[in-house]
């Protein structure tokens, strides 16, 4: 069953962004808002082939006339909010989520998680963010270890950014320039 879901996600969901992009240029923030918040949420990312969902969207962005600020801004806002989500998850749960059914198949990747975040500390959100493996379970683990608000939200947010522009303008330049 989930290679039949990541299959679908691999080859048909590309052609579905390429498609629906082109037909609803509208449409980009939302897109790339869902796109990004399910690669951010903890458990969904291990399905969600996200980032190359968001170079497929920065391609058609750079092959079309579609706005790339729009794109933009739903990735980093989905980013935010998914990884807002798992952090708060971490933060009123705890350890619990080890041992909760919907958790207990991750637990390698938490035990890792929690280790990365303990060596890096406040800058593990930074750096986990471009990290596929701990893009969603770092925030999990920082909420898990009781990090602030604030310092979480202020890595979240600038990770997010230089991620969004990395994953969606540079894909959008290079289709630009190579079709014109």
């Amino acid at each position: 069953m989930l290679s039949g879901i990541f299959h679908w996600f691999m080859h048909d969901a590309r052609d579905w962004i390429t498609v629906t992009a082109q037909a609803h240029p509208y449409w980009v923030f939302p897109i790339a808002f869902a796109i990004a918040c399910s690669e951010s949420f903890v458990g969904v990312s291990f399905i969600v082939p996200g980032t190359i969902l968001l170079l497929t969207l920065g391609g058609v962005i750079g092959a079309t006339h579609i706005g790339l600020f729009p794109a933009i801004s739903g990735a980093i806002a989905g980013s935010v909010v998914g990884d807002w989500i798992s952090w708060w998850i971490g933060f009123h749960y705890h350890h619990k989520i080890v041992h909760s059914w919907l958790f207990r198949r991750f637990e390698d990747q938490i035990e890792k998680g929690l280790q990365f975040f303990h060596r890096w500390g406040t800058w593990a959100i930074f750096i986990g963010r471009f990290m596929g493996p701990f893009r969603a379970t770092v925030p999990l683990v920082a909420g898990m270890s009781e990090l602030e608000f604030w310092p979480f939200m202020i890595a979240n947010a600038a990770s997010a950014v230089i991620w969004a522009i990395a994953l969606l303008a540079f894909p959008a330049m290079a289709a630009h320039y190579l079709l014109t």
